[in-house]
């Protein structure tokens, strides 16, 4: 038997939760991006918060510097960490509190605005680590899918210099034009398309065109599986088997002096406030969408719950 539909164009939160108690399905109602919002506040509070969030950071940091020692150890030449940015180095969590008690979501113009205002803070661990690579014979670079420029000018850096500026600010020794490389940087053309995959500045590192010299590259640290590999996946099925596949990359550093080959650490960073996770949770062909960015927050809502696995006492 078809499910009555009913539609509410705005409800709140409390009135939700009654309609569950007098047994009619959230599913069946239209919600807002305000009460998608909702969702993020204990992940929001556990970031800005807890001790465990700082544990995590610490921890990562503390294994990086180890891999930063062995690499020292084994006398790999011109050892290079590579940092993402984003909920790796700068907390940005400010930003996506933001959306909480609003109609809001990401949107490249507030983003963009938050960009400029640098006032993103360190996240724990990461000013000790970065300043300990580049003191102790290291470079750490930074790349990250910020954009460059305002303005879409290859000669425009303003987004590039308010990174460098907040990098700074917060402590950072180290940044500046050539080893912050953002989105734009080092791309390529494929297909008659330019690819601004941040494999590209990887290789640019490692083969000199960044800033004139050779470097090894020993640590990957981001909070995204895509920092270390692009071809993780879409779905969070593949990307679980892609970790799995990994699993001997994650914190190990491995350098074979025979066939003198290199493999980097993979090193992770906790974020439960977005990342391409969230994305892999979703199935826009499922709601005859092409992607998830133009799923319904009552769409995305409704699959965010189909992809928990529960157990009921009463079953």
């Amino acid at each position: 038997m078809p499910r009555p539909y009913i539609r509410f164009v705005t409800f709140s939160t409390l009135a939700a939760s009654s309609l569950l108690v007098l047994g009619l399905k959230q599913d069946t109602l239209e919600i807002t991006n305000a009460q998608l919002n909702e969702q993020s506040v204990l992940a929001l509070n556990w970031v800005q918060q807890s001790g465990e969030y700082q544990a995590l950071t610490y921890q990562a940091f503390n294994i990086g510097q180890i891999v930063f020692n062995q690499a020292k150890a084994k006398k790999v030449r011109n050892p290079a960490v590579i940092v993402d940015i984003d909920e790796t180095v700068l907390d940005n969590s400010a930003y996506q509190a933001g959306f909480i008690d609003t109609n809001n979501s990401f949107d490249p113009v507030t983003w963009n605005k938050w960009v400029a205002a640098a006032k993103a803070k360190a996240v724990p661990g990461a000013v000790k680590f970065v300043n300990y690579v580049n003191d102790n014979g290291g470079t750490v670079f930074f790349i990250s899918n910020r954009d460059k420029s305002s303005k879409k000018d290859s000669q425009n850096n303003d987004f590039e210099i308010a990174t460098i500026n907040n990098l700074k600010s917060v402590g950072f020794k180290g940044a500046n034009t050539t080893t912050v490389l953002l989105k734009g940087e080092f791309t390529k053309v494929i297909d008659g398309k330019e690819n601004t995959s941040k494999q590209w500045r990887r290789e640019a590192i490692e083969n000199g065109k960044a800033d004139g010299k050779k470097y090894t590259v020993i640590a990957l640290l981001g909070d995204n599986l895509n920092d270390f590999d692009e071809t993780a996946g879409k779905s969070n099925q593949e990307r679980r088997n892609h970790v799995n596949n990994n699993r001997q990359r994650y914190g190990i550093f491995d350098a074979d002096p025979k066939s003198k080959t290199i493999e980097p650490a993979y090193i992770a960073l906790p974020n439960p406030i977005y990342g391409n996770w969230e994305t892999g949770l979703y199935s826009p062909q499922a709601v005859q969408k092409q992607n998830a960015w133009d799923m319904s927050p009552s769409q995305k809502n409704q699959q965010r719950k189909e992809s928990l696995t529960r157990w009921l006492p009463n079953q």
